[in-house]
This record gives structure tokens, C-alpha cells and sequence, in this order.
């Protein structure tokens, strides 16, 4: 684990940062949490050793979605909740990109620019669904605004089952991809502009290019690493601290992919007041859903279609391997330092106004 985190450098640069540029409420808000995270300021968790008894208490998490301290056990319990969503079938991975003309609207109104980008999409994809006579798709699709350098970069990532529902009978694309790219980028192009125009007439003046980006990766197999992979995706934050590489009071370094030089690693260094802006310009608005599903995979319906599909699926030749996860009950626990035998596990919390150390117990 980096031994550098981000709260490090808000702490050292975040008010010399707010002298010279505007936050949001927002923005604030998340700065705080990350700033207060495992510090004792939001009061402390008490573990004790099932072996020498050893007890230590820790400062409780933040639980921001921003934070990327505290995203390891969400990601874990989404895993295991995912496994029993999989189909026995292939994926779909599609990656619909906004031109960066369109990034000065998400300064403004990122709720409407975010927005109109979930119903484009769903739109751009239902519409070639109906053309081919395919059914009802289904897909689970996640929001990121992040380029590896954290820059931006708005682009939606859709994961979709290799099938379709049609009149309650479940069937399989065998195609190795799911829609020409070219053909889908043009709707998309149509779709996303309509949205924003009907969302506010102000928005068509903003001059964008001719030619958009959809992007279809290779189809993924079916197996049990496949949620892992989905995960990376839907549960993973703007950066990972462990790409953090120094930070002083002038400059922050940190490592990147460069896509653009054969995904070679590299480390780029900014000013404070760079990365903050860059880091901070990612915060999303209060209440907005990242990650969404559509079709068949909506929350609406997703257990009774799923049922439907799954009965109709058992008939093909893929082997459903039973998921590790669901034999492991995701209780956090750690090594204890002291015995160095036994394992510290997690018995209550310590409020902060409590004159003594004794320990509230949670049911």
C-alpha cells in the first residue's frame, strides 16, 4: 500500500488551492471526507485479537464514493452480489466516448450532460435492437470522466449479455461483436445532440466534431474472473493512491498508462493546483448514479427476467462454475501484529464524546 494518500495532499495544498480557484458545495463536501477519513475525526472502530486479545481501535472510514481508501469492501460485497446476475453466455464491451467540445457544458450542468449520455446510449442501442429484430438487450453501463493523466474524458462503459429477450424467448448473438461501430457512432452522434437540446436549446450552439467515438473491445468469455473484470470497471474511483509516487508543497508525481505510446508507463508530475483541479473536476454531482442498468438487467425486472433467461440458458453447453465468493462471507479481519497467530476482527465502535473507552456494540 502507498504510503502516500490524497488526504496528504489536500491537508498541504487544499487552502492555498481555495484562494485561487471556486469550488463547488459539492466539491468541498467530498475534500472534507477524504481530509477526515480514518483520522479518529469521525470516531473510532474497535478490533480486538481472537487469540491474545490484543485490542486496537481504528479511525472509521468516510465512505465517500470519491475516496479511494475506502472502496475495497464495497467492491467485494459488488462482486459477490454481481455473481449470481452472470449469464452462462458471452459479454459485450462497449465503450461510448463524448467529443472533449462537449466537456465545457460538464463545468456547468454535469447532471444534464451526464444524463443525456445514459439516455443516448440506451436509445443508440435499442434502436439497432429493433432494426435487427433482436429483442430486448440488456446492459449495465458505468459513468467515467477520467483519462489516465486525469484529465477529461467522458465515457461510458456497456456491458452487455451476447442475447436478447424477444416475446419472453431468450437467444444468443453469435456474432463476435454486437453492432458495426461506425453505424453506431453516427446514431449515437444524433441521439446524444437531441438529448441535449431537448434538455436545454443552449446547448446546440456549442460547436462538436462530425466523426464520434464508439469503441467495442474483444467479447468476453464467460467465467467466474468475469465479475472481476467488471468491477475494474464500475467500482474503481478517479485513482488508485498506489499510483501516487511523491507530493510536496510545488508538485504532486504520480504513474499513468500511455495509451498513445504502446500503454507504456510512464510518471507524469504537476502543480498542486493543477492535480487538485484536475482530481476535483471528477467529483460528482450529489445523488448521481454512476452506474445504471438497462433492458432486461433493470432493476424493475432484473430477478424475474433473469429467472426467465437462466431456465431457457441451462440448455446450452456452458458450464456455470459456482463462484468462490458465495462460500466466503466478506467479513473484514487482519493479521494480528502483536500474537502474530491470531486475527483481529471488528467488535463495535468508539463514539468520540464517550468519556471512557468502552465500546458501543452494534447489533
Amino acid at each position: 500500500m502507498s504510503a502516500l494518500h490524497l488526504a496528504d495532499i489536500l491537508n498541504s495544498n487544499l487552502e492555498s488551492y481555495r484562494q485561487h480557484h471556486t469550488m463547488s458545495y459539492q466539491q468541498l463536501r467530498v475534500c472534507q471526507h477524504l481530509q477526515s477519513c480514518r483520522t479518529g475525526q469521525l470516531g473510532y472502530q474497535a478490533w480486538q485479537c481472537d487469540s491474545c486479545g490484543e485490542s486496537q481501535k481504528i479511525g472509521c472510514s468516510c465512505r465517500d464514493r470519491h475516496c479511494p481508501r475506502c472502496q475495497g469492501m464495497a467492491t467485494a460485497k459488488w462482486v459477490q452480489k454481481q455473481q449470481e446476475d452472470l449469464l452462462p453466455c458471452r459479454y459485450f464491451h462497449l465503450v461510448f466516448t463524448l467529443p472533449h467540445e462537449l466537456n465545457i457544458i460538464a463545468h456547468y450542468n454535469p447532471n444534464a450532460l451526464y444524463q443525456c449520455l445514459f439516455k443516448a446510449t440506451w436509445q443508440t442501442l435499442s434502436k439497432f435492437a429493433k432494426r435487427k429484430k433482436h429483442g430486448q438487450l440488456g446492459m449495465t453501463s458505468v459513468l467515467h470522466t477520467w483519462g489516465q493523466n486525469l484529465s477529461q474524458h467522458i465515457h461510458l462503459h456497456c456491458l452487455i449479455p451476447a442475447g436478447a429477450l424477444n416475446k419472453a424467448h431468450w437467444h444468443e448473438i453469435e456474432k463476435g461483436y454486437l453492432y458495426p461501430v461506425k453505424a453506431l457512432s453516427t446514431v449515437f452522434r444524433g441521439k446524444m445532440l437531441a438529448a441535449l437540446n431537448e434538455c436545454d436549446s443552449s446547448f446546440a450552439r456549442i460547436n462538436t466534431p462530425t466523426k464520434w467515438c464508439v469503441y467495442s473491445k474483444a467479447c468476453l468469455t464467460y467465467s467466474e474472473k468475469l465479475v472481476s473484470y467488471l468491477a475494474r470497471y464500475t467500482r474503481k474511483g478517479v485513482m488508485s493512491e498506489s499510483r501516487l509516487v511523491s507530493a510536496n508543497e510545488q508538485s504532486v508525481s504520480f504513474k499513468y498508462r500511455d495509451y498513445a505510446d504502446n500503454n507504456r508507463d510512464k510518471v507524469m508530475t504537476l502543480s498542486c493546483d493543477e492535480f487538485l483541479r484536475r482530481y476535483l473536476q471528477h467529483v460528482l454531482p450529489k445523488g448521481f448514479m454512476r452506474i445504471r442498468h438497462y433492458g432486461f438487467l433493470a432493476n424493475a425486472c432484473r430477478k424475474r427476467k433473469l429467472g426467465l433467461i437462466k431456465a431457457q440458458a441451462s440448455i446450452t453447453p456452458f458450464k456455470v462454475v459456482k463462484p468462490k465468493a458465495e462460500q466466503e462471507r466478506l467479513i473484514p479481519h487482519w493479521p494480528c501484529q502483536s500474537c502474530k497467530a491470531g486475527i483481529l476482527r471488528f467488535i463495535g465502535v468508539m463514539n468520540l464524546d464517550m468519556a471512557t473507552n468502552k465500546i458501543a456494540r452494534t447489533s
